[in-house]
């Protein structure tokens, strides 16, 4: 019985404890939100990392601090903080999505890509990442693996122009006009103006021949 007590009166204080430290973990992380909204990532940080001493949650200081690197074009920490974070929880998509947006923004494709497929292991129906990693592979030339990911991309959003011209562009390339000739009269439907959406029309509706003149 005594026994039980104890393990009861130990429970008791180490609730209490945990409960007095919630106002300073609290306040450390909304005073990180109010130093972004000022655009000042370096305080942010300080803020979030004071969060995770104050026994803030360990993958909510990670991710947020990889974000807040990221702000700080930091990429180096903040590849550093996504990669805890993402081995913290390896089912969440967020810690990818960071890495993949640090590379971008550090110009290197095939990080950024490794990252995408990380994302698309968790959820194949990404969409803003599918459009990316696309975007990639189709720079590369990678005609057929762009297409993959583009018709993914536009299945989802059938009437959103933006996947549809990728999904009807990579075909283009892989000489497949008539299959991408549906997808630009969509696109000359709704967006006539969009960027190369008169060229892909073009290619893919050819006009009669014409012959020598006094011929035509």
């Amino acid at each position: 019985m005594k026994t039980h007590i104890l393990i009861l009166a130990f429970a008791c204080v180490t609730a209490l404890s945990a409960a007095d430290k919630l106002p300073a973990i609290s306040e450390a992380w909304q005073k990180s939100l109010t130093e972004e909204s000022n655009s000042d990532y370096a305080a942010a940080l300080g803020s979030v990392l004071a969060f995770k001493s104050a026994g803030g949650e360990t993958y909510l200081a990670a991710v947020r601090a990889g974000w807040l690197s990221y702000l700080n074009k930091d990429y180096v920490k903040a590849i550093q903080y996504y990669a805890t974070a993402a081995k913290q929880e390896p089912r969440a998509i967020t810690p990818h999505l960071g890495m993949m947006y640090v590379q971008l923004a550090q110009a290197k494709p095939e990080e950024a890509l490794r990252a995408a497929r990380e994302v698309l292991k968790i959820d194949q129906f990404h969409r803003s990442t599918l459009l990316i990693g696309g975007e990639i592979l189709y720079n590369q030339q990678e005609y057929r693996k762009a297409e993959v990911y583009f018709e993914r991309a536009y299945k989802l959003m059938p009437e959103e122009p933006i996947g549809m011209s990728w999904f009807g562009w990579s075909q283009i390339n892989q000489g497949q006009a008539r299959l991408a000739a549906p997808l630009f009269e969509k696109l000359m439907q709704i967006n006539p103006l969009g960027y190369m959406v008169r060229d892909g029309f073009a290619i893919t509706h050819p006009g009669p021949p014409q012959g020598p003149p006094g011929q035509r």
